[in-house]
């Protein structure tokens, strides 16, 4: 009979006798270190035996044993079963098992199991019978039991490699059940015994974890109950019970019942079902006024969580009891609502009282969100320190509280944002207006301390009114307001409106189609020539982004680089429109085409810390030209102007590439920005241009701009020439370059060439 061990075929060792037993089964003498022991031991040590060997060869002496029948090996495979299925113990069942193998005839029997994470694919002997090569220790190795040479080796559960193996030595007997089906059967009962005990192991984790519990809650002095809508049933534990005076055998309240011992001012929060945890699956600390059994009245903290949050179903929650003159309780009530610095409200206990004013609000009697944002905060901290900026919150507080009007409700959501919530608005107007006369009063000037002078901090503000919307939209809505009041220039109120909502989603769009864009190839790069002035020759190009939108076609930037800097895509745009210039240029290059490319930079790409380190190896890979390189940035990234920022700058003269200034006199012009940093070119944008011919005014100012660049000893362009008096003009006040429709519009590469 030949058993299988994996894909490797193993032959029965031969039927010798074992060593005396002491009628267990178990070995009373120590086997030689052979595959099996004899009787006589031969000091020499035996040769190992291979794991793959030739069937032996019948013998003619020997009769042939007797084959079983189907009836004896189905009871011999029927009383293994019954055997291993009464063993629900791991220890007691390895035991049966190596009995139950050893009673099918073999001459040794070892029951293994891989040691977790082992390096040397250790073997835990969980049960030995008869006479075994290596002998029973606690432990062995794959090797030493592949030296051993077993006529086979057997895995209880194949398929998984944390079961125990089955080592056999010897044939088995002629009335024995095949190993294969004792492997089997044994296999079946290890994994239900150890799902036995992974079970009893974890009841008695859950049960020492509950006990854990229950001692902290009694420690803590809390009470405790539970909500379940199934039932409608509130359940209070003995400590809750003892607080209520509610007698240990009185039945568990309905949430009616409940709900009517509660304060009718308190209920709002402690509803069950329409609790806001309920809701939010986050712990809201509330206080609340409860009735006693005896008529008195007690107060108690309490918080409460939804066991699954975002779903209906049962609802737990832990109460404190607030003392009466416990200052240490009354300490805890405050951290729980208030925001530790200002003293103002938490987010906690304004999403609830937002919740509590929206369900009763209607058309004329609204809910008003006022979103608040000081402007440059964050100046105030870098510049002046963390402890005169929380000085300024704390003002900034104190003249909020003198604005809100009467039930209303101010908090601070965190850094410089406040929020004020106003019931019972009737006209979106009216809080527009509000909100107007609190910007107004923060703009008048602080006193604060280690400061010469008075502060001045201006704020934004968005206001959202509605009353048939939950409080996560009429957040939203508030904040698209602020948004577009900070982006207006700051120091302003915007109301909201659905052209605010239009705009997110086309802002959402926008973003889509950029990333769909960089994803799929859909950026496209067109070249508008730059002529000198002096004989219109076509000196340099101007790279500008387009991208390719499936069903609109090509579009300009307008509609998409603001998004892409909203969210920070334009550093992967910046660095695919650089890589198709300098490919672009180096193809130029081969041509014999000696144009310099102009290309722009957003500042936050120049603030990106891998931004510098791939332009200096795309320059060097690309084989091109850092001269021929003309990198345009804004006057708002001269404006702040960081350390990674004028590295990366720094970065790009280093490779040869002039950097100069895009669009001047749109942005903050001054001459401390051309100082910032040592510039070559500059661009007069085409507002200034236009007006050229018609107003003497805008004359005067071009001229000026020319000279303040030539005197900082860089070359001008002036953008957006379209007549050729315009041209001529420029050419006058000697200005060096031009570009505009006049020159030539934005076209492919090789339609650039060919137009020259």
């Amino acid at each position: 009979m030949t058993l299988s061990s994996g894909n490797v075929e193993q032959r029965h060792g031969g039927g010798q006798d074992g060593p005396p037993e002491d009628g267990s089964g178990r070995v009373t003498g120590s086997p030689a270190p052979s595959a099996c022991c004899t009787t006589h031991a031969d000091p020499r040590p035996a040769p190992p035996r291979p794991l793959v060997v030739a069937p032996d060869a019948p013998r003619e002496d020997a009769a042939a044993p007797a084959e079983p029948t189907a009836a004896e090996l189905t009871a011999a495979l029927l009383r293994a079963q019954r055997r291993f299925a009464d063993r629900t113990d791991p220890a007691a069942l390895a035991e049966e098992v190596v009995d139950e193998v050893q009673r099918a005839g073999y001459s040794g029997v070892l029951l293994l199991a891989p040691v977790a994470r082992s390096r040397h694919h250790e073997l835990d002997v969980l049960a030995a019978r008869g006479c075994t090569a290596p002998p029973p220790s606690p432990s062995t190795t794959v090797a030493e039991l592949t030296r051993s040479a077993p006529s086979a080796v057997v895995d209880l559960v194949p398929a998984d490699p944390t079961a125990p193996r089955l080592a056999v030595w010897g044939e088995p007997g002629p009335a024995g059940a095949p190993l294969e089906l004792l492997a089997a059967a044994a296999g079946t009962a290890w994994c239900a015994a150890r799902a036995t005990r992974q079970a009893q192991l974890a009841t008695a984790e859950l049960a020492g974890a509950r006990q854990l519990i229950a001692g902290a809650v009694r420690l803590a002095g809390l009470g405790s109950w539970s909500w379940d809508p199934a039932t409608d049933r509130v359940t209070l534990d003995d400590r809750l019970r003892d607080l209520l005076g509610v007698a240990p055998t009185d039945p568990d309240p309905d949430l009616a019942t409940w709900r009517e011992r509660v304060h009718p001012d308190d209920r709002g929060p402690f509803t069950g079902v329409d609790d806001p945890a309920a809701r939010t699956g986050s712990p809201v600390p509330y206080p609340f006024r409860v009735r006693t059994a005896d008529g008195t009245e007690r107060t108690l903290l309490g918080t409460s969580v939804p066991l699954r949050p975002g779903r209906p179903g049962v609802v737990q929650g832990l109460v404190l009891d607030l003392a009466p003159g416990d200052r240490s309780t009354g300490e805890l009530v405050r951290l729980a609502q208030s925001d530790s610095l200002t003293g103002l409200a938490n987010r906690s206990v304004l999403d609830v009282r937002l919740e509590e004013a929206l369900r009763t609000a209607t058309a004329t009697s609204a809910v008003a969100l006022v979103l608040l944002d000081l402007d440059r905060f964050k100046l105030v901290n870098d510049t002046l320190g963390h402890q005169i900026g929380d000085a300024l919150l704390r003002q900034i507080a104190g003249r909020l509280q003198q604005a809100a009007p009467a039930g209303s409700t101010l908090a601070r959501l965190g850094g410089d944002e406040f929020v004020l919530m106003v019931p019972g608005v009737d006209r979106a107007e009216s809080a527009t207006a509000m909100a107007h006369n609190i910007v107004r009063r923060l703009r008048v000037p602080v006193l604060l301390p280690g400061l010469p002078e008075p502060f001045v901090c201006t704020s934004s503000a968005g206001v959202a009114v509605g009353h048939e919307c939950s409080g996560d939209e009429l957040f939203r809505n508030a904040d698209m307001a602020l948004y577009r009041a900070k982006d207006a220039g700051r120091d302003r109120v915007a109301a909201f409106d659905s052209a605010m909502r239009e705009d997110a989603e086309a802002r959402r769009e926008a973003e889509h189609k950029v990333r769909r864009a960089l994803r799929t190839d859909g950026l496209r790069v067109v070249w508008q020539p730059i002529v000198d002035l002096r004989d219109e020759r076509l000196v340099a190009a101007e790279a500008l982004v387009r991208l390719e939108d499936p069903v609109e076609g090509l579009l300009e930037p307008k509609s998409f680089v603001d998004t892409a800097e909203d969210t920070g895509l334009i550093v992967d745009v910046d660095t695919w429109v650089l890589g198709e210039v300098l490919r672009q240029l180096r193809e130029w290059r081969s041509a014999g085409e000696g144009l310099q490319v102009s290309f722009n930079v957003s500042g936050k790409t120049l603030e990106h810390p891998a931004f510098a380190h791939r332009l200096a190896h795309s320059v060097e890979s690309t084989g091109a030209s850092g001269s021929s390189l003309l990198a345009e940035v804004t006057e708002r990234t001269l404006i702040d102007l960081s350390t990674s920022t004028r590295a990366s700058l720094g970065e790009l003269r280093s490779v040869g590439a002039r950097v100069g200034l895009d669009d001047f006199g749109t942005g903050y012009s001054s001459l401390s920005y051309l100082d910032r940093f040592p510039l070559s070119f500059l661009k007069i944008d085409m507002s200034f241009v236009r007006p050229l011919g018609t107003s003497e005014r805008a004359a005067a100012v071009v001229r000026a701009l020319i000279g303040l660049a030539h005197a900082h000893g860089m070359v001008v362009t002036a953008e957006g020439v379209e007549t050729r008096e315009q041209a001529t003009l420029l050419r006058e006040m000697g200005c060096d370059r031009a570009q505009g429709w006049l020159f030539g519009r934005p076209v492919e590469a090789g339609r650039l060439i060919t137009a020259r």
